[in-house]
Order: structure tokens, then C-alpha cells, then sequence
């Protein structure tokens, strides 16, 4: 969920002049960060336009804020350990809806619990789902989707995935439920992804949506039932310092708009 970069030029002029002993590196002095990210839609059928305000504490995330929701995030040092969101009232009133939260395993993702419809008379949520993640020796991440009981708390097998990330993208996603297989792979462009500076959120593997390295240009998915694939293409808008500012979704035929995304740093 994001940045100061007009400074680069003049700092790129400074540290040219020092010795390569005191010189950092572009991407050590990189702490660019959104400040607000707007989701437009070329229609209402399509969805709801909405433009979230992000707060921080040095480059981890408090907050997400838009009119009628907000998401806090717990962190435990370095990593993410908890997010809760609240449904906003039109009194202004923050209602706990949802939660999800993580552990970690040698620094890895072991586990996402993810609860919804929290209330009086389900304080653990009227739906939980949990996710258990295996980190492989090959470099891929595989997990089991289980979902749990809310009142005997326990958990029954649904779906199950494999994870593939290269340099810090994730390039193949698939899934497994019952019989049906769904694929999606990734292509990216070598700009930077907007979300990239956020402390913790690349250990949060696919949790957030689009987050990597860079930014992903083509979708391509296919499932079992529908085996020719879909075409899903996005554009950008770059600012000087290389991270979008505008993001442009398009539907399977290539030429209708789904969605867009600014970006303000």
C-alpha cells in the first residue's frame, strides 16, 4: 500500500564528486514512499472510485485512510504482524470488520490468518481462513489454503498454491482448488513499483496485490475449465525518478479500459 525524488538530480550531482569509499548507492538513499493512491473507473459498473491517504513512521506504514474505510498495520521490529480494517460510518465511527495476521519463520512467512465479519457474537470472526506457507529449497513458495470453524476452530483443506519470484517479482502464481487450476504469470517492466520502499511487505509474498520489484506490464491466465489464455495488459505514466504515477488497467480484448491508478508521492 508508498516517496522525494525530485532531490536525485541535485544529490546525483553531490555524490559524483565523492570518493567511492563515502559514495552510497542510488537505492540506499531511496526512501520514496506513496502519499495518496486513487483507483479511477471508467464507469460505476465498473467500481467505485476511491482515493486512499497513507501515514508512516519512517518507511513503515501506520495507516491507509479513505472515506469509508481504514487499515492499521502492527509491527513487530521489522516485520508486518497484523492489519485491521474498519468500516467508517457516515458519523464518522470506525467499526472493526476485518483482521489478518502473520507469523514468520527465519524471517520467512509461515502463516496468514485472515478474519472477516468480526462482531459481539464472533469476536474471531464469522469467516477465517488460514494460510500455511512452505519456503522450498528451489526458491518457490508453496502453501495450503485451509478454512477454519469459527465455532469448533477447525480447519478443513481448500485450495493449495505454488509461488515462482524472480529478482523480487513474482513471475508464476498457481492454484489448486478441487479440480480446477487457475495460472496466472507475470511479465514486469525495470521501473520501480511504488509500494517497493514499505518495510515488511515484500515478505508478505502475494498478500499485496501488484507489489514487487518492478511493475507487472502483462498478465497472462489460464484455469483447467478455460485452457486458452487471457491476455491482460497495463501501462504507465513515469515520473523523473522512474515510479509511476499513473497506472492504466485494460480488459482481456486490449483496448477497454478496466481500471486506473494515480500515484502521488
Amino acid at each position: 500500500m508508498k516517496k522525494q525524488l525530485w532531490l536525485f538530480g541535485v544529490l546525483a550531482l553531490i555524490l559524483s564528486s565523492c570518493s567511492s569509499e563515502e559514495k552510497p548507492s542510488l537505492e540506499e538513499t531511496d526512501s520514496t514512499l506513496p502519499k495518496t493512491i486513487s483507483y479511477i473507473y471508467p464507469s460505476p459498473e465498473l467500481g467505485t472510485n476511491a482515493k486512499t491517504t497513507a501515514s508512516y513512521n519512517g518507511n513503515k506504514v501506520v495507516s491507509f485512510l479513505n472515506d469509508d474505510s481504514k487499515t492499521v498495520f502492527t509491527y513487530n521490529g521489522d516485520v508486518i504482524v497484523k492489519q485491521e480494517i474498519f468500516d467508517i460510518d457516515t458519523s464518522g465511527k470506525e467499526i472493526k470488520n476485518e483482521e489478518v495476521s502473520y507469523s514468520y519463520e527465519n524471517g520467512k512467512l509461515k502463516t496468514r490468518v485472515f478474519r472477516e465479519s468480526i462482531s459481539a457474537e464472533y469476536p474471531d470472526g464469522y469467516f477465517i481462513e488460514k494460510v500455511v506457507y512452505t519456503h522450498n529449497s528451489n526458491g518457490t513458495v508453496s502453501y495450503i489454503d485451509y478454512t477454519v470453524d469459527n465455532i469448533k476452530k477447525t480447519e478443513s483443506k481448500s485450495g493449495e498454491g505454488t509461488l515462482t519470484y524472480k529478482d523480487g517479482n513474482l513471475i508464476k502464481a498457481e492454484e489448486k482448488s478441487g479440480s480446477s487450476t487457475t495460472t496466472l504469470a507475470f511479465e514486469y517492466d525495470s521501473k520501480k513499483n511504488p509500494l517497493k520502499n514499505i518495510l515488511g511487505f515484500n515478505l508478505l509474498l502475494n498478500e499485496v496485490d501488484g507489489f514487487g520489484t518492478n511493475n507487472i506490464v502483462k498478465t497472462t491466465r489460464a484455469t483447467t475449465e478455460f485452457p486458452n489464455p487471457s491476455v491482460y495488459l497495463t501501462t504507465y505514466i513515469y515520473n523523473d525518478a522512474s515510479y509511476p504515477t499513473r497506472h492504466t488497467s485494460f480488459d482481456g480484448g486490449g483496448k477497454n479500459i478496466e481500471y486506473e491508478i494515480e500515484y502521488t508521492y
